[in-house]
This record gives structure tokens, C-alpha cells and sequence, in this order.
């Protein structure tokens, strides 16, 4: 199995770091309330590991908005949230504590999917940057569920056994009592570019 030297997994979660500390302050300025932010954790393992560890972090029935990226290395990226917190955070955004629930669920998907689009865009675009590589994402796409029935669905070519580099970073509202999760999940092809990539952006071959 590929691995990543002490380096390569330093320089993959600063990267992250400061991409995502970008879409804190977004998020930060949209509800009006601090974003605080985990370190960044960057581990290779099976990806059947990989969705416990996010189901052990964010629960069994989620709220995900992904992106597929494509470019020099490619995958997907996810924000993710506890189902039970996604109308708390629509909740925040709009600052209206009185809105029924029936309106905040009409305005559930449009709203994260929009949170989802800026935090993972933020993200990708710091990475892009460092590397001054382009990459091509999908749509966001929105979707609620257990989070076999989600990572079954959006990873359906993939096989269980096959591993994975999973990104992962906490944030949470506490004012709100919200808390989330982004991740990054690429294949061992798509590592093996990131690697090569971060080896010569900061000239680490001989």
C-alpha cells in the first residue's frame, strides 16, 4: 500500500488547513458566529475504515454535499453533517429563530447545498492555487441518508477493499451546538499524483 512520509502528510493537511480556514471565515461571516476548526488529519486506509471513521464522527444518517474534482489529482470531496443539525444550521444562516419547520425544510437543500458549494470550492481553490494547477468540479450535489446508502451511491464503481487517502477536518458552531466534517477521498492512482505533486512544489526530488 502507498504511504505518505511524514512530510507529504504534513504538507497535504497545511494545505487543507489553510484552504478550510478560508471557508471558516466565509461560513463565520454567513452565520454571524465563530467557526472554530479541528487539525487537519490525513491517514491512508481501506475505504470501508474510511466511512466508519466518518460515521463515527458525524453519525450514521448524514447530510452530505460533495464535489467530484478532476485535474492532476482528482476524487472526491465531501461536507458533512449530522441529519439531526442540518435545519439548525439553515436555522443559523438565515438568523430567523422564528421560521416555521416547514419553511426551513423547503429551504434545507438549496441552503447547504450553497454552504457545501463555498466551503468545498474554498477548499479546492487553495489547493489549486498552491499547486497553480486547474481542476474541473462537478455541481454540488446534495443528498440525506445513512452513510452506507450515501457512499454506496456516490461511490459505486469503487470497491470496499480498495484504499483510500481520507482527509479529514472538524469544524463546529458551538454557539449553535452544530458540528460538521470535511473530507477528501482519493484513490491510490490519484495519490500517488498528489504525492508526486507535493514533491516537486516543494522540491523534495533529488
Amino acid at each position: 500500500m502507498l504511504e505518505l512520509t511524514e512530510f507529504q502528510q504534513d504538507a497535504v493537511a497545511e494545505l487543507l488547513n489553510i484552504g478550510m480556514g478560508k471557508a471558516a471565515a466565509s461560513l463565520s461571516e454567513m452565520v454571524k458566529r465563530k467557526v472554530d476548526l479541528s487539525i487537519p488529519c490525513v491517514e491512508i486506509m481501506l475505504r470501508r475504515h474510511a466511512i466508519e471513521h466518518i460515521r463515527d464522527t458525524v453519525g450514521n444518517e448524514v447530510t452530505a454535499v460533495k464535489e467530484t474534482f478532476k485535474g492532476t489529482f482528482w476524487g472526491d470531496a465531501f461536507l458533512l453533517f449530522p441529519e439531526s443539525q442540518s435545519l439548525e444550521l439553515v436555522r443559523a444562516l438565515l438568523q430567523e429563530d422564528a421560521l416555521p419547520l416547514d419553511v426551513l425544510s423547503e429551504m434545507e437543500q438549496e441552503a447547504l447545498t450553497e454552504v457545501g458549494n463555498i466551503i468545498l470550492n474554498a477548499c479546492l481553490g487553495s489547493l489549486a492555487n498552491i499547486f497553480e494547477q486547474n481542476f474541473h468540479c462537478d455541481l454540488p450535489r446534495y443528498a440525506q441518508g445513512s452513510c452506507d446508502i450515501i457512499f454506496n451511491r456516490n461511490l459505486a464503481a469503487a470497491r470496499s477493499a480498495d484504499a483510500v487517502l481520507l482527509v479529514r477536518m472538524n469544524f463546529s458552531l458551538k454557539a449553535n451546538n452544530i458540528h460538521g466534517l470535511l473530507t477528501l477521498m482519493m484513490d491510490v492512482e490519484s495519490m500517488q499524483a498528489l504525492t508526486d505533486l507535493i514533491n516537486t512544489t516543494f522540491g523534495m526530488i533529488d
